[in-house]
């Protein structure tokens, strides 16, 4: 059985931003290419993703399996109640904000609580993170997603953890197969080694993306930020904005991912069945 999502295809469809004939088209495609089922809103996901172009809409499709099915340390048992995410949670506050842009974006935040190297585990941290990329899919998709990061505390002995093989996985799925649209990425205290990181990202990562990331210095004026890129009420009150802290709103999105243990389990099923 595919994942069931909360919001309905017919509801997308008549506020215009999907055509019927073309969900047609892409549901026929997907049975010819002996794709898992998949349910129609599911797919809508695919053509907002690829502004309603079918042929688009079926190469993420495949790249979605496919970079899924490859990583199934990134990709399965997302239960973050398990010993290796619930380890996760200890050390990082990160959330899904209550709000959008008026764009219809929505607004990912997250940073390290425990900054200790001994406890950092790169790829628990980007599995939790796609987790919360993709949870404002399941209920109102939305136009795309920004993504902010705070980096106090990072250090270079945090970099040495980055694993290569990870870090070309997340990429290609977020180029390639993520079934939204990534728009911006926000960096918050920036470090002053950022040039290795982007060195470390440069082989897997396209001119485009590198174009969405914004990286701000410790002593960033949030008031100009709020101006230029994202306004007060959608920022958590401990970077100067007027939403909760982001311990309580990490909290929260946490909250909301133990209640879809049932839709996670129907998609790790449903990446099994893709023949790679």
């Amino acid at each position: 059985m595919p994942p069931k999502y909360e919001f309905r295809a017919e509801d997308i469809i008549q506020q215009g931003r999907i055509q019927q004939e073309n969900l047609e088209r892409l549901r026929s495609l997907c049975i010819a290419q002996n794709m898992p089922p998949m349910s129609d809103e599911q797919l809508i996901l695919f053509l907002l993703s690829c502004d309603d172009r079918v042929e688009f809409a079926r190469n993420t499709i495949a790249a979605y399996f496919k970079c899924k099915k490859n990583a199934p340390e990134l990709f399965y048992n997302r239960n973050i109640d398990a010993e290796g995410l619930k380890q996760i949670l200890d050390i990082c506050e990160a959330a899904l904000l209550p709000v959008r842009t008026q764009d219809n974006d929505a607004i990912v935040f997250g940073r390290l609580k425990n900054t200790s190297f001994t406890k950092y585990d790169f790829g628990g941290l980007v599995k939790l993170g796609a987790m919360i990329a993709e949870l404002p899919l399941h209920k109102n998709p939305p136009d795309g997603v920004v993504g902010v990061m705070d980096f106090k505390g990072i250090s270079l002995r945090h970099l040495v953890k980055m694993k290569p093989s990870i870090v070309r996985t997340i990429l290609r799925y977020v180029q390639e197969g993520f079934p939204c649209k990534l728009k911006q990425v926000h960096v918050l205290n920036s470090v002053s080694f950022i040039d290795k990181i982007i060195r470390l990202l440069k082989p897997f990562v396209k001119k485009e993306l590198l174009e969405l990331i914004e990286f701000h210095q410790p002593n960033i004026d949030m008031n100009d930020f709020f101006e230029r890129f994202l306004p007060a009420d959608c920022v958590p009150e401990d970077y100067g904005g007027t939403l909760p802290s982001l311990e309580i709103l990490s909290l929260d999105t946490y909250q909301e991912m133990r209640d879809m243990e049932r839709f996670y389990r129907d998609e790790e099923e449903q990446i099994k069945s893709f023949v790679l």
